[in-house]
């Protein structure tokens, strides 16, 4: 039964006056309560439904569930692999949205936090009842702060390897989901299962396809996503470089020692690269022995001076074979094509393998 379906598998709707549901101590009624959440995710779903981004959609559906409802004080999902340690909510909403933003579940550190882990691998919803006893701390907050009294964990699943994920949704009446009904929630449930399935099938997909087989480092198909952070429109705005490294003598490795080994020089060189640099940094195998490295948001002398990094890492780099690499800086231009720069730092490192290789050359 589809989703849709699934929301209007109830009673008929009761009318309730606005002035009934205002107010931090709304009265509970389920029938209507029911209503209003499906009548308000059916009247958004055609606005929903045309998010291009899968936590977009489903952080959508929780603002407008949380919006339509005085009673759910917070609702948030999280998917990845089952057999993780750590939980930590990706899309969320509702007046206790600092609590998702914040929470971060153990599996080994405290059995009190077991509930959201039975349920995460499991085939049915979980519901609990907490209070101001509670003895996970976290519920005994949320009790506290926001008048929480249930909470239902519902498991979502997917068909793509070893995924899923819970939705979780926090109400403040004792017998809030017993009353509205499971029905809709787990409804919701199986959406999320589908679209987060489809995050989960086209991330691997863009990682094969924008990753190299070998090096494991980003490809030259990366490169319009990682454009967006570093153009300039203007002279004003913050500077970027690039660096493209070339390991020198590569040839006589690969002719020498053979390719397994020079497929393995490779391998220790784009890991000692991605690790000497930030995480908003970007390391791209460009071809055969080249790596692209782009370094947004950066100034002249810092570029240089990771430029410096880098090299003396390649010549100190341990394995089968000893290489060195010759380095060639250019600033991104503003407005500018992209391409424009990365011909300048190609010039400049063959300038560096001109004037005797294993250094680097700036071109401005």
């Amino acid at each position: 039964m589809s989703f849709f379906k699934r929301l209007l598998r109830q009673p008929a709707p009761i009318r309730v006056p606005l002035a009934a549901t205002d107010g931090p101590h709304a009265p509970f009624n389920p029938l209507a309560e029911r209503a209003l959440i499906a009548e308000t995710l059916l009247a958004s779903a055609a606005r929903l439904m045309t998010v291009r981004r899968e936590l977009e959609l489903v952080r959508g559906v929780c603002e407008a569930m949380c919006g339509a409802s005085q009673h759910i004080r917070l609702a948030w999902t999280w998917f990845g692999d089952e057999k993780t340690n750590v939980i930590r909510p990706q899309a969320y909403a509702g007046v206790a949205s600092d609590y998702a933003a914040n929470t971060t579940i153990e599996r080994n550190v405290l059995t009190e936090q077991g509930p959201a882990y039975r349920t995460l691998g499991g085939k049915t919803p979980e519901q609990f009842r907490i209070s101001s006893r509670s003895p996970y701390g976290p519920w005994r907050q949320m009790a506290n702060d926001h008048g929480v009294r249930s909470v239902m964990a519902v498991p979502l699943k997917s068909s793509f390897t070893s995924m899923g994920g819970l939705f979780v949704i926090y109400a403040d009446h004792e017998h809030y989901f017993r009353d509205v009904g499971e029905s809709l929630f787990t409804a919701l449930g199986e959406l999320f299962s589908s679209v987060l399935t489809s995050l989960a099938e086209r991330t691997a997909l863009e990682e094969a396809v924008y990753h190299d087989a070998l090096t494991g480092v980003l490809n030259r198909h990366a490169l319009p996503i990682i454009e967006r952070r570093l153009l300039r429109r203007s002279t004003t705005d913050p500077s970027s470089f690039l660096l493209m490294v070339d390991v020198d003598h590569f040839k006589t490795v690969n002719d020498t020692l053979g390719h397994a080994v020079g497929d393995q020089v490779l391998r220790n060189i784009a890991m000692t690269l991605r690790n000497m640099l930030r995480p908003d940094d970007s390391v791209l195998r460009w071809g055969g022995e080249e790596f692209l490295i782009c370094l947004p948001n950066t100034r002249h002398d810092d570029a240089l001076l990771v430029a410096e990094k880098l090299r003396r890492a390649v010549t100190e780099l341990a394995g089968p074979a000893p290489v060195t690499a010759s380095i060639g800086v250019a600033e991104v231009l503003a407005s500018h094509d992209l391409a424009a720069s990365i011909d300048k730092a190609d010039q400049a490192m063959l300038q560096a393998k001109v004037t005797g290789r294993n250094r680097i050359v700036y071109r401005a």
